[in-house]
């Protein structure tokens, strides 16, 4: 008989950010956020009244969909 524990595979929680975090990502305002959540363009979770978080990967999904990026031309 073995002594040794068994291994369980336990899922990493998922990465969330902040209002402010997600502010600067995006280089808005913490207004522009509120509208965004209002909204509904954004996912986020409400803890409690004042306390908000972004899933990362869900943000990252947004900025895919929504935010182009343009190459600068060479002269």
């Amino acid at each position: 008989m073995s002594m040794c524990p068994e291994q369980t595979q336990v899922a990493a929680a998922p990465d969330y950010e902040t209002k402010s975090q997600v502010a600067r990502r995006l280089n808005v305002s913490k207004r522009t956020m509120d509208n965004l959540m209002r909204q509904r363009r954004l996912p986020f979770i409400k803890l409690t009244s004042k306390l908000v978080r972004f899933p990362r990967a869900d943000v990252d999904a947004y900025l895919a969909q929504n935010y182009r990026v343009k190459a600068r031309e060479q002269s």
